[in-house]
């Protein structure tokens, strides 16, 4: 996997942050999370005082998850705020048309994993460009974007 990081310091805080688009397609799975375990374990090597947050399209189906060892040493920030259904599903073809396939699925590819920290809580967890362009009458994206609020400390 490709995983671009950027330190920088907010608050007296070090942030270390990650992203990486992760393989698509169903019959990936196994190099998707090949691809997810390389990102953790990289993550997992950064100094324990830094704060470290993952936010990527990792194209993880839900199933897939339970076999990457390194996951469980990590909070899924939609999981740590709750698991609301409205939050969900960032890639949702029954509402957004992007892609014009024939077929409608809801799936939660997009995720922020965050390495718990005692300095940096999650406080809120969106879901945005859910709205059409004027202009196009498309999406932003086939995707829709995750927004996230944290309490620094």
């Amino acid at each position: 996997a490709v995983v671009s990081t950027q330190s920088t310091g907010i608050h007296g805080r070090v942030f270390s942050l990650f992203t990486s688009h992760l393989e698509s397609l169903r019959e990936n799975s196994v190099e998707r999370t090949h691809q997810m375990q390389q990102v953790l374990s990289i993550m997992s090597k950064t100094t324990m005082s830094n704060i470290t947050l993952f936010g990527g399209d990792t194209n993880l189906r839900d199933g897939e998850v339970s076999r990457i060892p390194l996951m469980d040493s990590f909070d899924d920030v939609w999981e740590v705020m709750g698991r609301e259904s409205s939050t969900r599903y960032t890639w949702d073809t029954s509402v957004n048309k992007n892609l014009q396939v024939k077929f409608k699925s809801k799936l939660r590819f997009d995720r922020l994993i965050l390495r718990a920290s005692p300095y940096l809580r999650p406080r809120s967890f969106t879901l945005v460009g859910k709205t059409a362009l004027v202009s196009c009458d498309m999406y932003p994206s086939d995707h829709w974007g995750i927004l996230a609020h944290f309490d620094i400390s």
